[in-house]
């Protein structure tokens, strides 16, 4: 190996003396770690080489050997490396050091000489001490006063790793008349805040004893004289390092170092690693050896740390010997292949059931549909029109509105405008638009953009930018009579806000929607008249648009070449929609040009960073865009932190206030320790590592609105919260405080208001009409109120300076929503929202030092999400001669490449692309559904298999947050009522929810509103959540039909128009035939979660494919604390697909990673549907190089046939699919068919590449006998697992044991319900109605 010479020069600096001398000379301040003898070695040895490994004494190779130390004794090493000390002794211990500390012996210590000093008053004698320092309500212990110094040491020796000193100094002291003389004694507790104690007493041990006292006193009063473990950790953490950087610039931690060594010694056949520890006086060494060799060491205040530094300090060396192995392993990590392969898992199954299997493998190879299958990859014929058709081919020719037509629309537009303004009615309205600051700049900003393609409108908030702006566009068109020539986009960031802003226009105009202005979000349209208009939309929604214009399936008021100006409203949010679209419209605004077309683009925003903008969209001759500034018109905004108005909210009604540990914990880290002590605030039980995880202080919050309202007469007070969990908290502790708040906010003068996008919109809309007299408002919102909406009479904002910020990690598919601080522009957004009726005041649950330290922006989207659905969208734009890489190179803030290259590999694995990144088949049905790809094949799957109204259910269900609450105080009833719901047999999140929903929809469909709401409630359900899941349901449902999927599952049986949807929207009976089939729900949750699998490699852990330990979340209803003991599970490894991997770091020990929303499944559910790469290897199968599947050999191989052969046939099903949607003479990739081996007609060839009828009746054979072998499996693995528990075994004919029906057999829920759900007489509820 290449790492020999320079291990040899390693070896020889430790080894250079005597082996027991040199473990009694180890001392840190004396030597350097390894790695920084890196350097010193790689100078003295020759240039590296691939040594071989020479052999131990025992015959095995070592790569710690080398000729030098041939002569030593072998002894010699391991004499050193025995037993570890053990804690509290070392190898100096025969030099009278017990325990690592030298304890000071009596009479040892030199005599101090008499002081004649006067000593600075009080005299610090018992009475003084009691009187001064014993503050706290609960008292000392007997014993402690009996032996305070004892306590003292204790404390400090966990708390700062050592014995504290006590000074004394002799002297005299004046109390009242007369003079004492004293040895003053006095003690320093290094902690925060410091403590120290002083003790006088004529005697010099008695004076310690007091000074003891006097500390244990001050460490009482501030709770933590038995909890010395609350400060101990983070001192230990500053105390030794916790990352390592490498010479290539990377940053290491403690877990991916030891990963990298079992990568390291896995990969040349060593053993693990072994820690040897050794205490010192005040300190821990952590030695490695591997092979019986010394290969790094470490040192910190304890073991753990010690045992971090090593990982730490030998991955550095490693890397500095051979870089090219550190890269090695930062590949492999990427595909979870430095991890090795994980436990294997037994298959099993009947004699018979395996003999159906190879018979269904037989079967289906005989089916048209899989003779006709195409090849996987896509051969392009002529390819798809690229983007420069997009504006030609998204309507009629050119030319096609007749002049006449436009004429006519172009008169009664401007017959409705000289109405609109001689309309003695709308007279107030008018003069209101005319009093708004962008009226003042009206000539600029048309001539502006009259004059440029693209506009950059820095309009100030209370400007009226986004109400008049496209307003003023469309009325110079009328006025000069060209009205029906204009068509404006005007994109929102957020439904509530396109809606509320159409709605708002719309009255200012004296219209209804529908006229001139309209609008189209998800789930909601109400489009415009054609030819003169305003449409405002969200910016996906828009994004489908180009891709339905693309795919020529734009209605005529949709077409694209219509449109005139698209304007992006509060461009600053940069969401990765709007990045996507400044993409396009910069590709699209280059052809139009070229054509000599007319488009003009219009960007606005109050917080924009201007030049980003204008040097993104530079002109034909490199000039930047040009910006137009507009005054606003808002009213000054008084800004409070918590150093202004935390003081006045400490008061002895508000103490409970300050007694929760999440409080403490953030005002400590807000204020300071020495802040928060003043204010009487005690320091928090436990450290917080993340700064961005901390919990936000709900009472606080509370506190912080009542004193809001009690200061004030009027006005509402609009919160900003991060999101649903915390709007939910927010609102029971305003509700149901655990003490006493200023104000009741149960009073019918108190209205509570939520604003979230999972709530109902007319529940939303009611905060923008007027509330009854008297009544003040309170918003909750997360940033949904940022921006584009106004809502009336907002005097005062409280903002919790957070936003939710999706996050994930494409290389261990890790996908995290975090509460994240808002930049300082969305900061004073927030507080311009109070600024917008009158003068206001902003109070910040944030401290003035925090703010001014925020950064001015977020990391943009595109950077820090997962880019499938992005990677989707660019390829069915198909931008002309670009690449995917090459179209998201040229956003105007790109993410890493590295990203969009596991973007590809991901949508490669599902299917939706191919190995040459092409779209196929599958790809473009896709495409057509309003959802992730993942959920998207779930619903594809679910239709052929006719379960279709689950597998909706089941896709919502994946795609919106858990509808489960866990309320703080009632955690352990909302976990039982969740695991109430898992069904027998099959225990997973996703079913449990699936059954509770159907439940629950089973009532609210029928109008059962009051007993509907009352099971939310007695379930701990979201009402909002679960009303979300049910529009999402037919969103998709709707898709379905429009892409011809229904078409196919249902036998031909449904029309084949697009647009002939039935109008009760409804999923065919026939489709949902197998709905009760537990078995092949879990295939489809399987499905789903691709490539997110796990397996049990201990009680508490699990192997992942990119993680060598997780454990389940305690909410997952597999959660141990959730289950029986299982028998099966000593007989073999379970499987587990869960849906998200989450990180908790906030901790301070290592980062624990959970599995969340988990579904057990078992290994044929995995092989067929959740494992995308199955190799046949010795003893089985090895699925997606990491899990091994073993078994009976045959088969195993008719599984893995199936598989194949499955798949085959579901690409000549998409392939049918796409060809028969074909519109507008679009010409698509042929594949070419598989070549059989047996001899075929030649007249059989296939020419017509849609479905014929036979091939749908065999899609419903093999669907059919699918079903049947997952719910055999299932059958025998339940009765198998009863076996083994000694109880009756589940008949055979049933895979569920007992009927269990989806939507029946609930358990209690706490109300009487009719028909067929039984439950238990009624149980009150704790829970509010949200």
């Amino acid at each position: 190996m290449r790492l020999a010479l320079l291990l040899r020069q390693r070896l020889r600096l430790l080894m250079q003396s005597d082996p027991a001398r040199a473990l009694a000379d180890l001392r840190p301040p004396a030597k350097r770690s390894f790695s920084q003898h890196a350097a010193v070695a790689a100078a003295l040895a020759p240039a590296p080489a691939k040594l071989p490994r020479t052999d131990t004494a025992s015959g095995e190779p070592s790569a710690f050997r080398s000729p030098h130390m041939s002569s030593q004794p072998p002894s010699s090493s391991r004499r050193r490396f025995g037993r570890p000390p053990e804690p509290g002794t070392s190898s100096s211990s025969a030099r009278g050091h017990r325990g690592g500390v030298k304890h000071k012996k009596k009479g040892n210590a030199p005599k101090e000489p008499p002081s004649r000093n006067t000593l600075e008053g009080p005299l610090h004698n018992l009475k003084y001490i009691q009187d001064e320092h014993d503050k706290s309500p609960i008292k000392l212990k007997p014993l402690i006063l009996e032996t305070p110094r004892s306590y003292v040491n204790n404390f400090c020796i966990v708390a700062c790793g050592k014995i504290p000193d006590y000074v004394s100094t002799q002297g005299t002291v004046i109390d009242g008349d007369r003079r004492v003389q004293v040895h003053r004694s006095t003690v320093n507790i290094d902690i925060e805040p410091p403590i120290i104690g002083i003790g006088d007493h004529p005697e010099k041990k008695q004076a310690q004893n007091l000074a003891a006292l006097s500390a244990c006193y001050q460490l009482q009063e501030l709770g933590i004289l038995d909890k010395p473990k609350k400060i101990a950790a983070p001192k230990q953490q500053e105390a030794a390092a916790t990352e390592v950087e490498l010479s290539d610039g990377s940053i290491v931690g403690y877990e991916q170092a030891r990963n990298f060594m079992d990568y390291y010694c896995r990969r040349y056949k060593f053993p693990s690693p072994d820690i040897d520890f050794i205490c010192t006086k005040d300190r821990w060494e952590a030695i490695m050896t591997v092979d019986g060799r010394r290969i790094g060491l470490g040192s910190g205040p304890n073991k753990k740390a010690a045992q971090t530094t090593c990982y730490l300090d030998v991955t550095k060396y490693l890397e500095s010997c051979d870089a090219d192995l550190w890269k090695t392993y930062q590949e492999a990590r990427k595909s979870g292949k430095d991890l090795g392969l994980a436990p294997k898992v037994f298959f099993q199954a009947s004699r018979r059931l395996e003999d159906d299997i190879s018979d269904l493998v037989d079967i289906i190879r005989h089916l048209a549909l899989y003779k006709n299958r195409p090849q996987k990859n896509a051969v392009h014929t002529g390819g798809d029109s690229a983007v420069v058709d997009l504006w030609r081919r998204s309507g009629h020719p050119g030319g096609w509105r007749q002049s006449t037509t436009l004429t006519a629309k172009s008169n009664l537009l401007l017959a409705r405008r000289k109405a609109y303004i001689t309309d003695p009615k709308l007279e107030r309205m008018r003069q209101t638009r005319q009093s708004l600051p962008v009226y003042t700049k009206a000539n600029d900003v048309l001539t502006h953009i009259a004059e440029n393609d693209v506009t950059i409108c820095m309009a100030a908030t209370g400007s009226g930018k986004t109400t008049q702006i496209p307003q003023m566009i469309l009325d110079e068109y009328i006025d000069r009579g060209e009205g029906a020539n204009c068509n404006i986009i005007c994109t929102q960031p957020r439904r509530l806000a396109a809606i509320s802003v159409a709605d708002r226009v719309a009255k200012e105009r004296g219209e209804g929607l529908g006229q001139s202005i309209g609008y189209h979000v998800r789930f909601e349209a109400k489009p415009p008249e054609p030819d003169g208009s305003v449409t405002f939309c969200t910016i996906g929604v828009f994004l489908k648009q180009l891709q339905s214009a693309l795919s020529g399936e734009a209605r005529d008021h949709t077409s694209l070449d219509k449109i005139t100006h698209i304007v992006v409203d509060e461009v600053h949010e940069r969401d990765v929609d709007t990045d996507l679209l400044l993409v396009v419209l910069k590709q699209l605004l280059a052809q139009k040009k070229a054509r000599g077309q007319s488009l003009k683009i219009v960007l606005m925003s109050a917080t924009i960073d201007p030049t980003l903008f204008q040097e993104y969209f530079r002109d034909v001759k490199g000039v930047p865009a040009q910006a137009i500034t507009v005054p606003g018109r808002s009213f000054p905004v008084t800004k409070h932190f918590m150093e202004e108005f935390v003081p006045t909210l400490v008061t002895p009604s508000t103490r409970w206030v300050f007694q929760q540990e999440n409080v403490q914990k953030y005002v400590h880290k807000e204020l300071g320790p020495e802040v928060a002590m003043r204010l009487g605030v005690r320091a928090s039980s436990s450290a917080t590592r993340n700064d961005e995880e901390l919990e936000l202080p709900y009472a606080l919050i509370a506190a912080t609105i009542s004193h809001v309202l009690e200061i004030s007469d009027d006005g509402h007070v609009l919160v900003f919260l991060p999101g649903w969990q915390e709007i939910a908290a927010t609102q029971k502790m305003l509700l149901s405080p655990l003490g006493p708040l200023g104000i009741n906010f149960n009073s019918k003068n108190i209205s509570l208001h939520l604003l979230h996008s999972s709530i109902p919109l007319a529940e939303q809309q009611a905060i923008f009409e007027p509330p009854a007299q008297g009544v003040r408002r309170v918003i909750l919102a997360t940033n949904i109120a940022e921006t584009s909406i106004t809502i009336p009479d907002v005097v005062y904002v409280v903002d919790a300076g957070k936003v939710k910020e999706q996050r994930y990690d494409p290389e261990r598919h890790m996908s995290a929503l975090v509460s994240a601080w808002v930049g300082s522009s969305n900061l004073n957004q927030r507080a311009g929202r109070a600024g917008r009726h009158r003068s206001g005041e902003y109070f910040g649950i944030i401290s003035k030092t925090h703010a001014e330290l925020l950064h001015p922006y977020q990391t943009v989207e595109m950077k820090r999400i997962d880019l499938s659905n992005v990677v989707m969208h660019v390829k069915a734009l198909n931008f002309s001669g670009m690449t995917v890489e090459e179209v998201l190179a040229a956003a105007i803030e790109p993410p890493a490449s590295d990203r969009v290259s596991a973007a590809m590999v991901d949508l490669q694995m599902v299917g939706a692309l191919d190995a040459e990144k092409n779209l196929t088949s599958l790809g473009r049905v896709l495409l057509q559904l309003p959802i992730d790809v993942q959920m998207g094949r779930l619903v594809l799957y679910g239709s052929f298999f006719k379960c279709l109204d689950n597998a909706l259910a089941l896709a919502a269900i994946l795609s919106n947050r858990d509808p489960f609450m866990a309320p703080q105080h009632m955690k352990q009833i909302a976990q039982e009522r969740k695991e109430s719901w898992a069904p027998d047999g099959y225990r997973s999140d996703a079913l449990a929810t699936l059954r509770a929903f159907n439940a629950w929809w089973s009532l609210q469909s029928r109008g059962d509103y009051h007993t509907a709401n009352r099971f939310c409630i007695d379930n701990f359900l979201a009402k909002p959540t679960m009303l979300l899941i049910q529009k999402t349901k037919v969103s998709l449902l709707q898709a379905m039909y429009r892409a011809g999927v229904i078409e196919v599952s249902a036998g031909g049986q449904v029309s084949s128009s697009r647009y002939d949807i039935p109008r009760d929207l409804t999923v065919p009976s026939a489709l949902n035939v197998n709905s009760d089939s537990y078995p092949l729900l879990t295939a489809l949750v399987a499905i789903a979660c691709q490539p997110k699998f796990g397996i049990r490699t201990g009680e508490r852990t699990f192997r992942t494919q990119n993680d060598k330990a997780c454990i389940m979340h305690p909410s997952s209803v597999n959660h141990r604390k959730s289950n029986a003991p299982d028998a099966e599970a000593s007989q073999q490894k379970q499987l587990y697909a869960f849906a998200e991997k989450r990180r908790n770091d906030t901790s301070g020990g290592p980062p624990t990673t959970y599995l969340v929303t988990t579904t057990r499944i078992d290994p044929l559910t995995y092989v067929l549907f959740g494992a995308y790469n199955v190799e046949v290897v010795d003893r089985g199968l090895e699925c997606d190089d990491w899990l091994p599947v073993v078994g009976d050999i045959r088969t195993l191989d008719d599984v893995r046939r199936l598989k194949n052969s499955i798949e085959a046939c579901m690409l000549r099903v998409f392939e049918g699919i796409t060809m028969s949607r074909a519109r507008g003479g679009r010409v698509l990739p042929v594949l070419p068919r598989e070549v059989e081996h047996e001899s075929e007609s030649e007249d059989e060839e296939l020419t017509d590449y849609r479905l014929s009828s036979e091939e749908i009746k065999d899609l419903d054979i093999m669907t059919r006998d699918i079903v049947g072998i997952l719910n055999r499996y299932g059958s025998e693995r339940i009765a198998s697992q009863s076996a083994q528990q000694s109880r009756a075994g589940t008949p055979t004919g049933s895979p569920f044991g007992r009927k269990a029906p989806l939507g029946g057999d609930i358990p209690p829920s706490g109300y009487s319900t009719p028909g067929a759900y039984q439950s238990r007489p009624s149980t009150p509820s704790r829970l509010r109605r949200y």
